[in-house]
């Protein structure tokens, strides 16, 4: 006959201290369960406290974010959106929650967003976007520029849960780009203003200076022709009177004096006529560069004697142009005298030349003692020369500016003291004299 458990228990002859011990067991594994109970609610208020914590923080930080954050659900209507997007929209909570994104998304050709915007398509399509330009429509009816970043969530089977677009608002950087733009439009205007106020100063200039030059010019020809005739008699009688004269005569010297200082006149005169000279050059096809090289051959010589070293670099490929060569060749020859009385103790002539579509260019730039400020404007003058003692007429650079000019080219200088001066030669590729 089978006996259950329990009818055992009870007719063991212990079965009231069996029974406190098991009692006791009971308890003891209820008060275990208890403590990890309340070991577990503890870990769950803690965690609780935490998430609070960190949704607190979340939502501050939504709150005070400088950009606009909407977040739309799998059918394109508004689930949430930020103080700052608000802020700008001029809407309240409940104007916007629940709404289609159609209420604050400037539409693309007057199509959904949803299904037919370019930049919902590709970040439903690739799940991202960055620095899209878009526009967000205010309440107003204000259309605010704005550069839009967004990605998609899923859910485990892949449906889109959540669209989330931050946006920033672009209508300081437009406002100071376009003030940007018109400073430096301002800016371009001023310089050209500028560039036209020194081209016609320029222009003013070479005007005055081209006046300056006819009108000594006609008072040059005028004072040489009438003074030419009487000098060059002096001139013959001073000679033949020296002929006559016996080396140990005591006139001898005043005669000299006299022949020399006529000769000397006669220079001027002749370069008084040369000033004067209005006749147009005789206009040929000229190599440029081997006009260039022939003069310096010329004065290769002096060169050398002044302790001067010469640096070459012409441009190989210039055009032929027209010009007249023993005109071009004198300019050239009273820029290097002018140059080589700048060099005494000897020193360093640069010579270079350039072409561009329209003109040519030749620069002469020396390492002599350079010419003053105040000088500078004076040295095309006729009769003005820096040059001490009897060394020089000042007609070589006024008969020079008056060649080029008739070239219908330009001639300028730039000078430093103890540094050295520059000529520059410009003339046209194509002449047109008359």
């Amino acid at each position: 006959m089978n006996v259950t458990r329990a009818e055992n228990f009870l007719k063991h002859p212990d079965k009231d201290v069996l029974q406190e011990k098991m009692w006791i067991e009971i308890i003891n594994r209820m008060e275990e369960l208890y403590a990890n109970l309340a070991n577990r609610q503890e870990e769950i208020e803690k965690k609780n406290r935490e998430l609070l914590k960190t949704k607190e923080f979340i939502e501050n930080v939504i709150d005070h974010m400088v950009c606009a954050l909407t977040v739309l659900d799998s059918n394109g209507n508004i689930k949430m959106v930020n103080h700052a997007a608000l802020k700008m929209l001029g809407y309240k909570d409940e104007e916007i929650l629940g709404k289609p994104i159609e209420l604050i998304f400037e539409k693309t050709d007057g199509k959904s967003l949803v299904m037919g915007g370019s930049y919902l398509e590709k970040l439903l399509r690739d799940g991202v976007i960055n620095n899209f330009e878009i526009y967000f429509r205010s309440k107003k009816g204000e259309k605010i520029p704005m550069v839009l970043s967004g990605s998609v969530t899923r859910n485990i089977r892949g449906e889109v849960d959540d669209i989330i677009c931050v946006a920033r608002d672009l209508r300081d950087t437009k406002r100071m780009l376009a003030e940007r733009a018109r400073a430096e439009a301002e800016k371009a205007k001023a310089d050209e203003l500028e560039k036209a106020y020194n081209e016609l100063q320029e222009l003013k200039a070479q005007l005055i200076q081209s006046e300056k030059m006819a009108s000594l010019g006609q008072l040059a020809a005028g004072v040489a022709h009438e003074i030419n005739n009487p000098l060059t008699g002096v001139l013959t009688s001073g000679h033949l009177l020296l002929k006559r004269c016996k080396p140990d005569d005591s006139n001898r010297e005043d005669l000299e004096v006299i022949v020399n200082e006529t000769t000397r006149c006669r220079e001027i005169v002749r370069g008084l006529l040369d000033f004067a000279r209005q006749s147009s050059p005789q206009m040929t096809t000229v190599d440029l560069t081997l006009l260039i090289n022939e003069t310096l051959s010329i004065m290769e010589n002096q060169f050398h004697i002044k302790n001067i070293k010469l640096i070459k670099k012409l441009k190989e490929d210039i055009p032929e142009i027209m010009l007249d060569v023993n005109q071009i060749e004198q300019v050239f020859v009273n820029i290097l005298l002018n140059s080589i009385e700048a060099m005494p103790e000897g020193g360093t002539m640069f010579i270079a030349s350039e072409c561009d579509q329209h003109s040519v260019y030749i620069t002469f730039r020396d390492t002599g003692h350079g010419i003053t400020e105040e000088n500078i404007g004076k040295i095309f003058d006729p009769f003005f020369t820096t040059k001490s003692g009897k060394k020089g007429t000042g007609l070589g650079l006024s008969v020079s500016y008056g060649i080029i000019r008739r070239h219908n080219g330009t001639i300028e200088v730039k000078s430093k003291i103890n540094e050295g001066t520059i000529f520059t030669i410009k003339l046209p590729i194509k002449q047109n004299i008359q």
